[in-house]
């Protein structure tokens, strides 16, 4: 192996080595933006739960009411 050969490998590892970190840059800001997305959809899904209940609550009240 020649010194531009090690040379070259050298350069090319080292282009390979800067994507991969920008892709983890990357993804590291993905994850953090799919993880509030997912917060938020599980705060939608507290409230829709919590009115869901309420309206079967007001529901039965109404049915023991009417016996």
């Amino acid at each position: 192996m020649d010194i531009e050969s090690v040379k070259s490998e050298i350069e090319r590892l080292t282009n390979d080595k800067s994507q991969t970190d920008a892709t983890i840059v990357n993804l590291e800001k993905e994850l953090i933006r799919l993880k509030q997305s997912s917060d938020m959809l599980s705060g939608a899904l507290q409230t829709c739960n919590y009115f869901l209940q309420k309206f079967n609550n007001e529901v039965s009240e109404e049915k023991e009411e009417d016996v």
